[in-house]
C-alpha cells in the first residue's frame, strides 16, 4: 500500500493534473495510505490479541486480502481515467463498484470481529495500550458506518443519473455543503492516533491508572473532534465553516488529545534533562 501510494504521488506531480475531483491520483495515494497505515496498526492489534493461530490467519489475512482488491480496484479505475465511486455507467463499472462494496463490506466485518474481541480476548497487561487499542478499534468500525452513509446518500443521485451531486469537488454533499467524508477519515485514523499515545504511555514510569487517565482523555478529544465533524456533514455545513459553539468543541476536543500527548513525551524525556541537568554539564 505504501509503494502504491508513493508512486502515485510521483505520477500526480508529474502528471499536472488536479488533486480533488472523481477522477484524480488522489484515491490511489489516499487509499493507499490509509490502508498502509491501518495494516501496520492491525500488526500491533494482533500481538495484543489472545486468539488462535488459524483465527489470526484468516482475521488478519482476510483484511489484507480484501484491502489490496480494494486498492487494486480504485488504482485500476484511476488509471482508466473514470471514477471508482458510485460509477455505473457501463456493465464493468458496475461490476468494479460492486466488487469495491464487498471488499469494503469484508473490511467492515473483520474489523467488526476485531474490535469486539479487543475486549473478550486481550492479553492482560499494558492497560493503556489494550484501552487505547479498543478505543481505536471502535472508532474504526463507527468510521466503517460512516463510509455506508456516503453511500446511502450517493446512491439515489446515481440511480438519477445526477453526476454533479455525485461527482464534483468534494464528493457526495449533504445539503448545501456536508461532507461525510471528512468525519469518515477522522474515524479511521484513531486506530494510528490512541493506541501510539498506548504504547508511549506504557513506557512512562506513570500507575496505570495515570496511563491509562491519558489515554481515556484522548480518546474523549477524539470522540468530541469526531461528533463535531458529524455535526457539521449532517447539518450541511462545511468542515472548516464552524459555528463558535462548534469551533470551542472542536478546540476543546484536539486540545485534550494534544494535551494528553504533551504529558506523555514530556514524562519521557531523558532522564537528565527530568533532573535539570544540562547534556553538556559533565563534559571537560
Amino acid at each position: 500500500m505504501f509503494v502504491s501510494a508513493a508512486f502515485h504521488t510521483v505520477v500526480f506531480l508529474l502528471s499536472g493534473t488536479p488533486w480533488e475531483g472523481a477522477v484524480s491520483w488522489r484515491k490511489p495515494i489516499t487509499f493507499g495510505l490509509s490502508l498502509g497505515l491501518t495494516a501496520v496498526a492491525l500488526a500491533l492489534v494482533e500481538t495484543r490479541l489472545r486468539i488462535r493461530r488459524w483465527a489470526s490467519w484468516v482475521l488478519f489475512g482476510g483484511f489484507a486480502l480484501a484491502a489490496v482488491l480494494e486498492a487494486g480496484l480504485i488504482t485500476l479505475q484511476a488509471w482508466r481515467g473514470v471514477p471508482s465511486h458510485f460509477n455505473i455507467g457501463t456493465p464493468f463499472d458496475a461490476a468494479v463498484f460492486s466488487a469495491m462494496g464487498q471488499a469494503v463490506a469484508a473490511l467492515a466485518l473483520v474489523l467488526a470481529v476485531l474490535a469486539a474481541l479487543s475486549f473478550t480476548s486481550a492479553k492482560p497487561g499494558a492497560p493503556a495500550l489494550t484501552l487505547g487499542i479498543r478505543a481505536g478499534l471502535v472508532l474504526l468500525v463507527i468510521g466503517q458506518f460512516l463510509g455506508a452513509a456516503i453511500i446511502a446518500a450517493g446512491t439515489p443521485h446515481m440511480v438519477a443519473g445526477d453526476r454533479e451531486a455525485l461527482f464534483g469537488p468534494n464528493g457526495v454533499v449533504l445539503g448545501a455543503a456536508g461532507i461525510l467524508k471528512s468525519p469518515h477519515g477522522i474515524a479511521l485514523h484513531a486506530l494510528q492516533v490512541l493506541p501510539l499515545l498506548g504504547w508511549l504511555a506504557q513506557q512512562v514510569p506513570w500507575p496505570d491508572a495515570r496511563r491509562r487517565g491519558a489515554v481515556g482523555a484522548a480518546t474523549a478529544g477524539y470522540s468530541v473532534v469526531l461528533a463535531v465533524s458529524i455535526f457539521q456533514a449532517y447539518t450541511g455545513q462545511a468542515p472548516l465553516v464552524l459555528g463558535i459553539p462548534a469551533l470551542l468543541a472542536a478546540l476543546a476536543g484536539a486540545g485534550l488529545v494534544a494535551g494528553a500527548y504533551a504529558r506523555v513525551l514530556w514524562a519521557l524525556r531523558p532522564r537528565r534533562l527530568r533532573e535539570g541537568k544540562h547534556p553538556s554539564a559533565n563534559v571537560r
